[in-house]
């Protein structure tokens, strides 16, 4: 079987391995248990999150250096026994302070040696489909929590939150040790770039960037910026869709948990549609549609309650999975191929901006106002201003295509 036909099963491993990653998004089943056990405040205990994601999106940058001399899989391995063993010492935790430090910066350290890293290898793989491939590694990642947290609310009720950390520990290693095997690096040779060209509606660039070049550029930053806006709000309802649906709609944990669920279901969605889309239509374009829909639910979210609320969370979380799946195929587009897995953790980044901008300014307003709605509120102005930058990025890759075309001729 010849790698090109071959390659689909290492996508779907490394889907298997990001769906096993996504522990991040069931955060918000784990945040008010913690906070009744331990006595916490919300700001004190959300921290945990927003240190988790800033770790996790922030170590690429020093550490992705070494996936390429390590190898996909060795460097992968490294990632998951970190990942294991921070959340097997989660099982442990007396202090906030503790808690911080396992769950906070060892697991998030593990996670920034798994999802980043998939992430640029499922792109690698389909060079030709990136917006494809990107869709439904993003999509694994993002829909784990559709399992996890109906299966960790369980387990807490029987067993406390704390033993969850662990019983979850065991299932990631029982699954992703033997899918590991059948990760495998992409052949040097193996470049279907040219077909890209012909394929796609987007703008793709005649060079490979090296990370230096490319943080020389503006266009990186209005990138940076643009997508630390437009996950921003998807960030901020993953660390506290739990205690929003509690306090706001009077659900109860169980029915929190079940919703989330669906949340997680429309988010994992919105990551494979809006990824697929964007071959077709577009990346910029679907950006638009993102930042428009974001900003109206927002809106939404504080002149509503019951099923119209619900609904504002879905579509909030669809279009949040879509900024997901557009960080790896935008950074090859405008930075090439051959220096993604580098290049791309940089542009990661934007998550844990958005990581810290999201669940603190949430739990920020929920003590200063005793709601939500201001958050609500700034994030809607937030995506008024992506929208703009949208449209710039669009402007500016319409007139590099076009100059492009006129040195060709």
């Amino acid at each position: 079987m010849d790698y090109k036909n071959r390659r689909w099963r290492n996508l779907a491993a490394a889907m298997v391995l990001a769906l096993c990653s996504g522990i991040g998004y069931t955060w918000s089943v784990f945040q008010k248990p913690l906070m009744e056990n331990f006595n916490w405040a919300l700001k004190t205990i959300s921290l945990t999150f927003t240190i988790q994601i800033l770790v996790s999106t922030l170590a690429p940058v020093f550490i992705g250096k070494y996936q390429k001399i390590l190898g996909v899989r060795k460097y992968l391995w490294i990632g998951m026994g970190i990942y294991f063993a921070g959340l097997a010492a989660t099982v442990f935790t007396s202090s906030i302070g503790y808690l911080y430090i396992v769950y906070g910066v060892v697991v998030g350290v593990g996670i920034s040696m798994l999802y980043p890293c998939l992430m640029s290898y499922s792109t690698s793989l389909f060079p030709d489909k990136t917006g494809m491939a990107s869709g439904l590694l993003a999509c694994a990642y993002g829909g784990g929590s559709i399992i996890w947290a109906p299966l960790a609310a369980y387990f807490t009720k029987q067993y406390g939150v704390l033993y969850v950390f662990g019983i979850l520990a065991a299932i990631f290693a029982v699954v992703m040790i033997p899918v590991s095997f059948l990760i495998e690096d992409v052949p040097a040779d193996f470049n279907l770039q040219s077909d890209k060209k012909s394929k796609t509606n987007n703008a793709v660039s005649v060079k490979d960037y090296t990370w230096q070049e490319m943080l020389k550029t503006g266009k990186f930053y209005i990138i940076l910026i643009a997508l630390t806006l437009g996950a921003t709000a998807g960030l901020m309802i993953s660390g506290h869709a739990s205690s929003m649906l509690q306090e706001i709609q009077k659900m109860t944990p169980e029915q929190a948990a079940f919703l989330i669920g669906f949340i997680s279901i429309f988010n994992a969605l919105g990551r494979l549609g809006f990824g697929l889309a964007s071959d077709k239509l577009g990346r910029y374009n679907v950006m638009l549609v993102l930042f428009t829909v974001i900003g109206c639910a927002m809106v939404l979210l504080t002149k509503s309650r019951g099923m119209v609320f619900n609904a504002s969370l879905l579509a909030i979380s669809s279009c949040y999975g879509g900024f997901t799946s557009m960080f790896s195929p935008i950074c090859a587009d405008n930075f090439g191929i051959k220096n993604l897995s580098i290049n791309y953790a940089f542009l990661y980044v934007a998550y844990g901006i958005a990581g810290v901008i999201g669940p603190q300014l949430a739990a920020w307003t929920k003590t200063l106002s005793d709601g939500y709605d201001m958050a609500f509120m700034a994030v809607a102005v937030m995506s008024a201003a992506g929208f703009v930058l949208t449209m710039l990025l669009k402007f500016l890759s319409s007139n590099n295509y076009s100059n492009m075309v006129r040195s060709k001729v």
